[in-house]
């Protein structure tokens, strides 16, 4: 499971429909260190989030939730939202629906 670079983070993609060519999750660890941050974005469908360490900012619908150790988060779909790491280190765990043919249409574009 060789880590990728997503924003400022790097992630390892534990399991997902473009690596497997199975499933409808995507599960991933990523890992940013302090100042790391993301862009804005969404998803088509829910995402589902667990810090197991650290600290970091979310900031989703013009409000801001602190994430710490523990904190698991649901993000709706379509949901604009940003992440910026607090902590000298935070890592967190998401699963969430990009790949699958469940959030896709039959061109392959994503639908909210």
């Amino acid at each position: 499971m060789e880590p990728v670079q997503l924003y400022d983070f790097s992630q390892k993609v534990l399991f997902s429909p473009a690596a497997r060519g199975e499933g409808f999750i995507k599960l991933s660890v990523t890992t940013g260190k302090k100042g790391a941050r993301s862009v804005a974005h969404s998803h088509p469908r829910d995402e589902v989030t667990l810090t197991l360490k650290g600290e970091a900012i979310l900031r989703a619908g013009g409000e801001e939730y602190r994430m710490t150790e523990g904190t698991a988060v649901r993000l709706p779909p379509g949901l604009d939202h940003t992440v910026e790491v607090i902590s000298d280190e935070w890592v967190v765990v998401a699963a969430y629906c990009d790949e699958c043919m469940l959030c896709r249409g039959p061109e392959g574009i994503l639908t909210p």
